[in-house]
């Protein structure tokens, strides 16, 4: 709505309310009483008011401002009685008291004289209520019903109201007892009153807050209504007062809160108030809805359980009947418990509808409780909605989701049969899953395995789905080629192969074949065809049948003459053959062949089984035995040694010690050595694993001389016990000096008592090193070590509990007297103790030397650090030192050996550390350097690689070490850049040659080629590395392509850095590679190492090419053409060298001639290929000898021959085959030769061979037989008709062949090129020349006076008129049509010639150029007849399309930019013409889709500046596409003339190259777009120049975007349709224009328009002209219907100018159908009438009208007008004299009538009519009337 109309309708509105108020004021003001009539009036105002009220919604409603009402000194307020009274009382009391005594208008006077809120109706009743609720607290309901009543409430309703909503529960049971008296509660209300008063008993008796508010916050349905929150309001007051009323513990409910519960919430509320016993009575629903809302899984889970079908009732009940719908729509749990409950319901067999429903719902119940496959069934009683029990729908599920594994194990685990499950034979599911019935066939067949039928349907039902695209039978196999399948099928058909050869069952077409078919299908078979379809004898017997003996009788292993003699069947069996089936238990094979032995107790204990052994030791040694002890010794011993050799078997091992036991012996030993040999075994082969069998075999031997008391086996057993010790608490992650380590060790102290060997101290060593002296002591005395062995041990713990524990044991009870010298020596060992060492070292002049000396002489590491504390302590010294005394002797002895003198005298420097570095490294001694580095030269950079060196070899952290070599390498530089020598203690080169032996240590000591790899990966990742970093990169790519395979790069080239020695172990490692045909890891080796891949390449090829012969597929020539074409692409992918492939191939050649016996074609061909690739190879060698290739051309040419010859004998088989071939798209050994034909080499094609010379060999000898002759000379004549006459001119010199049209053919070139004089040409060609000559000659004047005939050279087109005086052109003409072969090649010389001579150049020249440039030389010319002579060339040179059609499209361009340049960017070309010039062009090529796509690819290359050039470029483009319907090409140039018009011609205001884009290409439904910036820019009106359209859809184009696009604009419309005179259109649009104004008209009431009669005559006048226009318009169009519309139209719109002119008022325009007669009828002329019939196109019921008009009306000029524009018809006048008859008659009718009856002609009806109406006279008139009496007469008689 507009502003204006918004403010009006406003004002319009306030006063239409206003004016009705008054009205209604007026009613009740001035009337005491209103009667009836006023009281009608006043609802009917009342009714306005609202109705108008409802337009007031959106208007916020008037603020009264109670302060200033009352301030006008205009009011005049009346006086009050009670105004000096009510002074003193307060408000409230003035209200109370003017409500009691009736007098509110009062009141409100009262109060607006004081201007109080009061004197608002609204306010004073608030506050009459409020007093009501005041004196119903105090009790008083007397006076608050007369509040009440007085204030016009009904006093009952309001007093219920406030009963429901009070939260005092005082006042609500005082109006609850009012009401009762009254009996104004309905039954529903007293049962919730009763409700309430219990709920407020129980829950008031024990009061519990937090679970009264769960309990009553669990019922969610208390009030369905949508706005809680007056109620939560409420129940927060509630709360809030039972909260500051705590001590009363009473609750009180709201009735009209209660009186939303049903029954099941009410149920719901006193669930917690009831006792447990008393559970079972309560609604199922309710309760089940209580426990879920407070997740009381317990009582569910109990109540489950109850109702559980296998749970017996003990008792009463405990709990309500549960069904499975009250768990499913009453559970208010979370989504976690209700799982659990369906769970648990699931297991019990209940199972919820909603799942039920739903199969996949169900199936996922199912999966939580077991699954489907259970005994019983889960779901017993399922059905589907549709019908069907579980295992149908579980069989559909499996069948929508292809779950074939899972229906077979359902399928086998209910045992289902299409018997007991229908749906398993269901035809339609067998139909559409043919899996499906094989599986049911298949199960089928194994539940009767004895039915042949179950078999063969099971066949079928396989064959099916081999055969998905025909119906399974015997038949359809044989067809489809499965032969074997057929006939195993027949064999289980009912019948047999009998009947089913028979052919007698024709009800079963499944089984039912052929004999002819299967015939057929058994011929590769023919032994089998034999047996089924035996051939009869001379006298029609059938031979035997073949059975399966004489099948196998071929069979080398099978011989049934011997073997098959217990067969009745077997006829072929000798006599003496055996009768019986034979088996292992036959007495004449056991005595025959059977080897006896007889089985002892150490038989049944390797296979573990004590008890035998120990019957069989019983029963075959000890009863027999006469030493018994000695035999159980003896056994036991055996025994013994058997469980240690399977100490690794459980079961034997626990056989022997059973075994043991039960022969009385103690099995300790053997159980000892068993955990002993299994600890040491475990031990070993976790660090070899892959020696598991090495391992044990050495350990049983080691076990078996350890049985045989040996001291070294002993020795070696237990150093190998405890190692394996200490590794099993290592892998334990224990503590080795820790109980659970001391109670393990029991085990090696055991071994050695037990083997009488001295205990081992490893434990009591490792509790020294620890310093663990408890563990210590207990273990010395709980194994009771000797004094010596203890001692000896005490040296590794520290000096002070040395003393402690010497002191100890000196007390220790373990020494004895005897053994008190042993202490004696160990304290006098020791006397020499550090403090004397320290106090002599005060005496000597060199503290430190002394300190070092002693640490050397007393393997005292600590001395070495001690001294260099001292001040002038050289570091290098102490170090060497304490490296050399913290390891063993043979470490030391060796470290040292370079010392001339005495170590303790030696001074140490940085050679000796150099050399104690190398040793300890070799023996991989790290730690002790790390540790020695750390004490002394804790900052050296040596103790980053040191570390990096222990992560590397021993932690295997190899991204730790690649932090710690960087660290290094930084530290290194770091030093370097340092000045001074001062900057570090050890000098940088020395560091650099220490860093640089142990990187290459690090390499020779790695244990695994994996180590190696992840080292060398290290390295090669460094930078500035000390080793050879490209060297070092090398040897990790090695290592990584090595990594996976077998072969391993020899140590020896880590040190050695040269590339000559990598070289040498790659050539190594590529032959071993070779030899394990992992070629793919060699060309990377070969790679890697620079190294030639030819030799990797070929013998790759090689090995492929005996692996196809190895598996019987080189003989199918497809395989053998594939795999030379392979060969050729490895050898370019690997780019091996040009002579070994064609050494490789030529040698393949060489070995096909050799070899090749049969299929000589074959062969032929294929030597012809490997050669031609030989050939191949060898031309890319520029280097290569021509003689070499012309050799290899020779051979391949005497291949082409040997096949021409022999595919002349053979026929058209061979050429068939080859055609077939290709036609299936495969290769041929020739296709593929033609590939690589090196024939067009320029080095072959030298000018020498075009030389006439040398061509006459008709006296040299023969090299050719005469066949192969005739071949010679049909290829030379194809090379020819090929146009390779260098190839032909080589052919015939290396054979020595002469040929006539290779004569021909190079003299032709040789004329033409001047090379030969005609003079001295051969006498043959002389001579022809002169035949030719004088024919023409004699020939010359007759060809002048006719029209010439067609020339020899049939379709040649001269590139210019052939010159008679040119010699040169008669002789080569001459030539030409003599030659037989090779004529296109003379035309082209020919035609060359000529150009030469069109463009002054010789011919030498012009053969020189490539044909490209000798077109774009004619196209360029810009001559006239240049296409003439460019479409002759490229006839003559079989110039492909593609080529043809660039030079055409650079021609083009350049055209175009040339043109573009001379007349200017601005200016448009005429389409005509340079339409035709390209037509011209366009000729030239065949393929016009070709050269449109070359078009569009020179858009690219034309400057951006040359816009005019581009539009035409896609024009032309177009129109090449536009020839083929080339739809991809026409889309693409739709998009580049929308990308050229936006981005360019758009900007630029290039509307003319718009407009010429637009009606060049002429798809203007696509090209809108232009329409629209046109129109946008004002130049719209361009596009209706003259001439601009000749086609003249551009003007239809134009009329339709009007339409669409701006169907308003009727301008510009009219304007395109008057410019291109449519006066089709412009009739249609004053047409519409016309209608529009009659529609103007028809939008508002006649009787408005009847009143403004000069703009209706307006109107109508205009719509008159448009309509005459139109008319006229659509005449000249030739339009005749719809200028006929119009003209119709015209007289009635001035008809209608007619009424309106002399002041009638009838309407006739914009008449509806449904009217259109009644106005017809009221028109008094019958021209008028008509008139508006033709208009509407109507076809009124004329006898009504004429009844109206003449009948009744008496209008008889009516009838006359009508009786001179139609007929009066006899029907007519029945019809009107049935109308009469239906009106009632009037005597001016009846005479109207019988006047209108004297006008009807027909005499017979004028009778009938008037007999009919009792027109008597008229009939008696008629009857004697001269004329009429006879006929009438006549009719009656009749």
């Amino acid at each position: 709505m507009e502003p204006q109309s918004k403010h009006f309708s406003e004002q319009l509105l306030n006063l239409t309310l206003t004016f009705l108020s008054k009205q209604l004021e007026e009613i009740f003001v001035h009337t005491e009483e209103p009667d009836e009539y006023l009281q009608k009036a006043a609802d009917i105002l009342t009714d306005y008011i609202i109705e108008l009220r409802t337009f007031m919604k959106n208007y916020p409603r008037s603020q009264v401002n109670i302060t200033n009402v009352g301030s006008d000194s205009d009011e005049d307020l009346p006086a009050i009685e009670e105004s000096q009274k009510w002074e003193k009382l307060t408000p409230e009391e003035v209200i109370a008291e003017a409500i009691l005594s009736n007098k509110m208008p009062e009141a409100q006077t009262f109060f607006r004289m004081h201007q109080h809120p009061a004197q608002s109706l609204q306010e004073l009743i608030r506050t009459g209520l409020n007093l009501v609720y005041e004196r119903l607290l105090k009790g008083n309901t007397r006076e608050a019903s007369a509040l009440l009543r007085n204030m016009g409430f009904d006093v009952k309703q309001q007093l219920h109201k406030i009963c429901f909503y009070t939260v005092d529960k005082r006042v609500r049971d005082l109006l609850v007892k009012v009401l009762q008296e009254e009996n104004y509660f309905s039954e529903k209300e007293k049962k919730m009153i009763d409700f309430v008063h219990q709920v407020e008993s129980l829950y008031s008796e024990s009061f519990q807050e937090n679970k009264e508010m769960q309990s009553l916050s669990s019922a969610k349905n208390w009030r369905k209504e949508q706005d809680f929150s007056e109620h939560s309001a409420v129940l927060d007051s509630l709360m809030d007062r039972d909260r500051r009323q705590v001590p009363s513990r009473e609750v009180t409910v709201m009735f009209d809160w209660a009186q939303w519960w049903d029954e099941l919430v009410q149920d719901m509320i006193l669930l917690p108030r009831k006792k447990s016993q008393g559970l079972a009575t309560c609604n199922p629903e309710a309760l089940w809805m209580h426990l879920t809302a407070q997740h009381d899984w317990l009582s569910i889970s109990s109540w489950i359980e109850e109702f559980e079908p296998s749970h017996p009732l003990c008792g009463q009940a405990k709990w309500p009947p549960l069904t499975a719908n009250i768990a499913d729509r009453n559970t208010l749990c979370s989504g976690y418990m209700r799982n659990d409950i369906l769970n648990k319901l699931a297991r019990n067999g209940i199972f919820v509808l909603s799942e039920l429903e739903d199969f996949e719902l169900l199936l996922q119940r199912l999966v939580h409780v077991g699954g489907v496959l259970q005994n019983p069934h889960p779901v017993p009683k399922y059905s589907a909605a549709s019908g069907l029990d579980f295992h149908a729908r579980f069989v559909l599920h499996c069948l929508e989701h292809n779950l074939q594994y899972m229906l077979y194990t359902y399928l086998d685990y209910y045992s289902l049969t299409p018997s007991n499950c229908p749906i398993l034979d269901d035809k339609e599911l067998h139909e559409a899953h043919p899996w499906f019935e094989f599986l049911v066939q298949c199960r089928g067949v194994a539940s009767n395995p004895r039915d042949p039928k179950m078999i063969f349907q099971a066949s079928l039902a396989n064959a099916q789905i081999l055969i998905p695209s025909n119906q399974a039978s015997v038949s359809s196999m044989l067809l489809e080629g499965r032969t074997l399948l057929a006939l195993a099928t027949t064999m289980y058909a009912p019948g047999g192969v009998d009947q089913v050869l028979q052919n007698e069952d024709t009800e079963k077409p499944l089984k039912k074949v052929d004999p002819q078919l299967l015939k057929m299908a058994l011929t590769p078979y023919p032994k089998l065809k034999a047996a089924l379809f035996p051939p009869c004898t001379s006298h029609g017997i059938l031979p035997p049948d073949i059975s399966l003996y004489h099948l196998v009788q071929s069979l080398v292993p099978f011989d049934p003459s011997k073997l098959f003699g217990w067969q009745s069947t077997n006829t072929l069996a000798v006599s003496d053959a055996s009768s019986d089936f034979p088996h292992f238990s036959s007495p004449d094979l056991v005595n025959k062949y059977a080897v006896m032995e007889r089985l002892d107790f150490l038989y049944y204990l390797r296979h573990g089984r004590p008890s035998f052994a120990f019957g069989t030791f019983l029963v075959q040694q000890l009863v027999k035995s006469k030493s018994p002890k000695q035999s159980i010794q003896q056994a036991g011993s055996e025994a013994y040694l058997l469980g240690l050799s399977f100490f690794n078997v459980p079961s034997v091992a626990v056989a022997c010690v059973c075994f043991l036991e039960l022969l009385g012996l103690s099995s300790l030993k053997l159980r000892i050595d068993i955990k002993a040999a299994n600890m040491i075994f475990s031990y070993k082969t976790r660090n070899e694993e892959s020696q598991h069998d090495q391992i044990r075999e050495s350990l049983v031997e080691q076990l078996m001389r350890l049985a045989d008391g040996e001291k070294a086996a002993t020795e070696e057993v237990l150093i190998s016990l405890e190692e394996a010790f200490w590794d099993s608490i290592e892998h334990q992650g224990i503590k080795k000096t820790s109980s659970d380590s001391r109670r393990q060790w029991s085990l090696v102290v055991q071994f050695c008592k037990l083997h009488s060997t001295k205990l081992s101290t490893s434990y009591l060593e490792e509790c020294a090193k620890c310093n663990d002296w408890l563990q210590f002591i207990i273990q010395t005395q709980l194994y009771s070590y000797k004094p010596e062995e203890v001692t000896s041990v005490l040296e590794g713990f520290a000096p002070i509990l040395q003393d402690h524990l010497m002191l100890a044991l000196e007390k220790s009870p373990l020494l004895s007297p005897a053994e008190g010298s042993a202490a004696h020596v160990f304290r006098s060992r020791h006397a020499g103790s550090l403090f004397q060492i320290l106090f002599q070292c005060q005496e000597s002049s060199s503290a430190s030397c002394h300190l070092l000396a002693e640490g050397l002489r007393e393997h005292a590491p600590v001395l070495s650090v001690l001294a260099a504390c001292f001040p002038d302590a050289d570091i290098i010294h102490c170090l060497c030192v304490w490296i050399i005394t913290s390891v063993d002797n043979v470490t030391r002895s060796e470290a040292t050996k370079h010392i001339q003198s005495s170590a303790e005298n030696h001074k140490w420097d940085l050679h000796d550390l150099s050399l104690i570095w190398k040793v300890f490294l070799r023996k991989q001694k790290c730690q002790t350097l790390r540790r020695g580095f750390q004490l002394f030269l804790k900052d050296s950079p040596l103790l980053l690689v040191l570390e990096m060196y222990d992560l590397c070899m021993n932690c295997k952290k190899y991204s730790e070490a690649k932090t710690k070599l960087d660290e290094f390498q930084k530290h290194l530089m770091n030093l370097k850049a340092a000045e001074g020598p001062a900057a570090s203690q050890l000098p940088v080169q020395w560091l650099e040659s220490q860093a640089l032996f142990l990187l290459e240590l690090m390499m020779q000591q790695c244990r695994t080629e994996y180590e190696l790899g992840k080292l060398l990966q290290l390295f090669a990742a460094t930078d500035n590395l000390l080793l050879d970093g490209p060297y070092v990169k090398k040897l990790c790519a090695l290592s990584e392509i090595l990594k996976d395979s077998s072969v391993a790069m020899n140590r020896s080239i880590l040190s050695s850095s040269t590339a000559a020695a990598f070289q040498n172990e790659c050539r190594s490692i590529l032959e071993q590679l070779q030899e394990k045909g992992m070629f793919s890891l060699a060309r990377e080796v070969a790679e890697l190492a620079e190294l030639p891949a030819d030799s990797v390449v070929t013998r790759e090829i090689l090995r492929d090419l005996h692996l196809l012969r190895d598996t019987g597929e080189w003989h199918q020539n497809q395989i053998r053409i594939k795999f030379w074409k392979k060969c050729n692409d490895s050898f370019m992918k690997n780019s091996i060298s040009s002579k070994a492939a064609s050494d490789f191939f030529l040698n393949q050649a060489n070995l096909v001639f050799e070899s090749s016996v049969h299929e000589k074609i074959n062969s032929i061909a294929e030597r012809h290929l490997l050669l031609t690739l030989a050939g191949h190879w060898l031309a890319k060698d520029v280097t290569v000898a021509l003689d070499k290739l012309e050799e290899i051309e020779k051979q391949i040419w005497v291949c082409r021959i040997t096949q021409q010859t022999l595919s002349t004998d053979e026929g058209p088989s061979k050429s068939g085959r080859s055609s077939c071939a290709a036609a299936n798209g495969d290769f041929t050994f020739d296709s593929l030769a033609k590939e690589f034909s090196f024939s067009k080499l320029p080095a072959l094609n030298t000018p020498n061979y075009l030389n006439v010379e040398g061509l006459e060999f008709r006296e040299s000898q023969q090299t050719l037989a005469e066949d192969e002759e005739e071949s010679l000379r049909f290829l030379v004549g194809c090379l020819l008709d090929e146009g390779s006459v260098h190839e032909a001119s080589r052919l015939c010199r290396y054979f020595h062949f002469y040929s006539r049209d290779v004569s021909l053919v190079l003299h032709c070139r040789a004329l033409a090129s001047g090379e030969a004089d005609p003079d001295k040409l051969h006498p043959d060609i002389q001579t022809l020349l002169v035949a030719v000559e004088k024919k023409t000659q004699e020939s010359g004047a007759a060809q002048q006076s006719r029209v010439p005939s067609t020339s020899s050279l049939e379709d040649w087109t001269h590139i210019a008129a052939p010159s008679p005086d040119d010699p040169v052109v008669v002789s080569l003409k001459a030539l030409t049509d003599e030659c037989v072969h090779g004529r296109n090649y003379c035309r082209q010389v020919l035609c060359l010639y000529e150009l030469s001579k069109e463009l002054s150049c010789s011919y030498s020249e012009m053969s020189a150029l490539d044909p490209d440039k000798v077109l774009r030389a004619i196209l360029s010319s810009q001559q006239p007849e240049r296409c003439r002579k460019a479409q002759a060339f490229i006839t003559t040179q079989g110039m492909q399309p593609g080529t043809v059609a660039e030079l055409v499209a650079k021609e083009v361009v350049q055209e175009l930019l040339a043109s573009s340049e001379g007349r200017g960017q601005k200016q448009v070309s005429s389409p005509a013409a340079e339409g035709q010039a390209f037509l011209q062009l366009a000729k030239l090529c065949q393929d016009p889709t070709l050269l449109g796509m070359k078009l569009l690819d020179k858009i690219s290359s034309v400057p951006r500046g040359e816009l005019s050039c581009i539009t035409e470029l896609l024009i032309l483009a177009h129109n090449c596409f536009s020839l083929t319907c080339h739809m991809e090409g026409i889309t693409r140039v739709l998009q580049a003339a929308r990308l050229l018009t936006d981005e360019h011609l758009a900007p630029n205001d290039e509307y003319g190259l718009m407009v010429r884009l637009l009606t060049g290409i002429g798809r203007y439904n696509e090209m809108t777009y232009i329409f629209e910036l046109l129109h946008e820019k004002h130049y719209f009106e361009v596009l209706m120049r003259k001439k601009l359209d000749p086609s003249g859809t551009l003007k239809t184009a134009l009329l339709d975007y009007i339409k669409r696009c701006r169907p308003g604009d009727s301008e510009k419309h009219n304007m395109i349709a008057l410019c291109f005179s449519m006066c089709r259109e412009i009739g249609e649009n004053h047409e519409a224009a016309a209608c529009t104004q009659l529609k103007l008209i028809e939008s508002q009431p006649w009787e408005e328009s009847l009143q403004d009669v000069a703009n209706l005559k307006k109107l109508l006048m205009k719509a008159l002209t448009l309509f005459i226009d139109a008319a006229e318009s659509y005449s000249k169009d030739s339009c005749v219907r719809q200028a006929l519309r119009c003209s119709r139209l015209t007289k009635l719109i001035t008809l209608q100018l007619h009424f309106l002119s002399s002041g009638q008022s009838t309407m006739l325009i914009n008449r509806s159908r449904q009217n259109l007669m009644e106005c017809i009828v009221s028109l008094p002329r019958f021209y008028q009438a008509a008139v508006v019939a033709e208009a509407y196109d109507f076809v009124p019921d004329w006898a009504e009208v004429l009844y109206q008009q003449v009948i009744a009306k008496g209008d008889f000029n009516y009838l006359e007008e009508f009786k001179q524009q139609r007929l009066l018809k006899p029907a007519l006048f029945e019809e009107i004299a049935k109308k009469f008859k239906q009106h009632p008659a009037t005597d001016a009718a009846l005479r109207n009538l019988k006047k209108l009856l004297a006008y009807c002609e027909d005499i017979s009806t004028y009778y009938r009519l008037a007999y009919d109406n009792k027109f008597y006279d008229v009939v008696n008139m008629l009857l004697k009337d001269a004329q009429t009496g006879c006929c009438l007469q006549d009719l009656l008689s009749c």
